[in-house]
């Protein structure tokens, strides 16, 4: 038995999606908006921080009723609760390798041989070998052997 994992490698995992154009465009339109707001409100808060003016600064701290004082403030509110998580959260990475001691990771098992699987009782060495070897395989009958029943 082998570790989990892809079974064809040349497997494409690129995901085909029937879309109408309008349904692209559309797409395209609104996510070009929400990366623009995005970038305005990031430019925003970078002008208001660092004390630069432009028209962009002056048009938004008119409509929404701030100066740059308030701006910052916010930002530094809002850093130092980053800093207060930060800390509490690497305090209690601390905690927990000192209580737990480092993780160590779960190591897969030692590959089966087939007597192993044969003293399992369930199949066969003839049925091990070629459900090992075969690619596509075919019973007739359940090659497994009910447990605590004796082989015919």
């Amino acid at each position: 038995m082998e570790q989990s994992g892809p079974r064809h490698e040349e497997e494409s995992f690129l995901i085909v999606g029937n879309r109408s154009r309008l349904r692209t465009c559309l797409d395209f339109v609104f996510s070009s908006i929400f990366w623009v707001y995005g970038l305005v409100v990031a430019f925003f808060f970078l002008s208001a921080t660092l004390g630069l003016h432009n028209d962009l600064t002056r048009a938004l701290h008119a409509l929404f009723h701030t100066i740059d004082q308030d701006v910052r403030n916010l930002v530094i509110l809002a850093a130092s609760i980053f800093v207060l998580f930060y800390a509490v959260l690497y305090i209690n990475r601390l905690y927990n390798k000192k209580r737990f001691g480092t993780l160590r990771r779960r190591t897969y098992p030692t590959p089966v041989d087939n007597l192993e699987l044969q003293t399992l009782g369930l199949l066969d060495l003839e049925t091990i070998e070629r459900l090992q070897t075969e690619d596509y395989t075919v019973f007739e009958t359940n090659p497994i052997m009910a447990l605590g029943s004796k082989k015919p």
